[in-house]
C-alpha cells in the first residue's frame, strides 16, 4: 500500500474542510441547538417519556445520525464536484495510488470531518443531558461503518452530477425525508401497525436505531439486524465504487 500517497491525499481533503470551519461544523451545532430548543424543550414537556426516555433523550441520537449522514455525505460529494470542476480527479489517477487507495483517502477524510461533528454536537447535547453511553463499543463501530456508508454513498453521487445543484437533491429530497421518516422524533411503536411495517423500509430507521441502542440500549429494530444491514450495505457500496472508478465512469475525459 502506497502509505504516504493515501496519508497526503487524506490530509488534502480535510485542509479543504478546515477552510470553511464554521460552514463544516458551526452549522451543524446551532442547528442542533435549534432542533433542542423546539423540539426538545418546548414539545418536550407535551409527549412525555418514550420508551422509558425523556423526549429530549429520545430524540438526541437522532440529530446525531442526522447531521453525521449530511456531513458525511456533503463533504466529499462537494469535494468529488470540485475536483472535476477542476480537472484534478482525472490527474489523481495516474499518481501510484491504487483504485481502492484513492477511495479510502477520499472516504477516510469524510469519516474524520463526520465523526468529528458528531462528536461536538455530543459534547454540546452534554448541556442537556446527562453522559450516558450504554453499549460503547457498539456505538464507535456503528458510527464508523455509517460514516464510511455514507461517505461511499457521497463519492458515487459526487462522480454521477454533473453539477452541485444535482447533488444537493439527495439530501433535500432523500435524506432528510427519510430522517424525519425514520424515527428521529417519535418510536415507530407509536404508529398504527401497517406504517409500523413501511417504516422498516426505511434504510435510516436501522441507523437511527442503531444509535439510539449504543446510547440508551432501546431501538425500534434489533440492534444487530441494524449493524448487518449496514455491513452489507458499505460492502456493495465498496465494490460499486472501485467499479465506477476502474471504468472512468465521467473520471477519464
Amino acid at each position: 500500500m502506497n502509505t504516504i500517497g493515501l496519508v497526503t491525499l487524506t490530509k488534502k481533503e480535510l485542509m479543504r474542510f478546515l477552510r470553511v470551519p464554521f460552514q463544516t461544523v458551526g452549522s451543524p451545532i446551532v442547528t442542533t441547538l435549534l432542533y433542542f430548543a423546539v423540539f426538545g424543550l418546548s414539545v418536550g414537556r407535551f409527549v412525555g417519556e418514550i420508551d422509558g426516555l425523556s423526549y429530549i433523550q429520545f430524540i438526541m441520537p437522532g440529530l446525531i445520525m442526522m447531521n453525521l449522514l449530511n456531513t458525511a455525505f456533503t463533504g466529499i460529494s462537494s469535494g468529488i464536484m470540485l475536483s472535476k470542476l477542476m480537472n484534478t480527479l482525472s490527474d489523481i489517477l495516474v499518481t501510484p495510488l491504487s483504485h481502492l487507495e484513492i477511495i479510502l483517502g477520499f472516504t477516510l477524510s469524510s469519516v474524520i470531518r463526520s465523526i468529528f461533528t458528531a462528536i461536538l454536537i455530543y459534547i454540546t447535547a452534554l448541556f442537556f443531558l446527562p453522559f450516558e453511553m450504554a453499549h460503547p463499543l457498539y456505538l464507535i463501530s456503528f458510527t464508523i461503518l455509517v460514516a464510511f456508508a455514507f461517505s461511499l454513498f457521497g463519492l458515487i453521487v459526487g462522480i454521477w452530477a454533473e453539477n452541485f445543484e444535482q447533488i444537493t437533491i439527495i439530501p433535500t429530497f432523500l435524506l432528510m425525508p427519510l430522517s424525519f421518516l425514520g424515527g428521529v422524533f417519535y418510536s415507530i411503536k407509536m404508529l398504527p401497525p401497517l406504517f409500523q411495517q413501511i417504516s422498516h423500509f426505511n434504510p435510516l430507521l436501522y441507523m437511527i436505531s442503531g444509535m439510539r441502542y449504543g446510547f440508551y440500549g432501546v431501538s425500534d429494530v434489533n440492534p444487530w439486524t441494524a449493524f448487518g444491514f449496514l455491513v452489507l450495505v458499505t460492502t456493495i457500496l465498496t465494490i460499486f465504487t472501485v467499479y465506477l472508478f476502474k471504468i472512468g465512469y465521467k473520471i477519464r475525459t
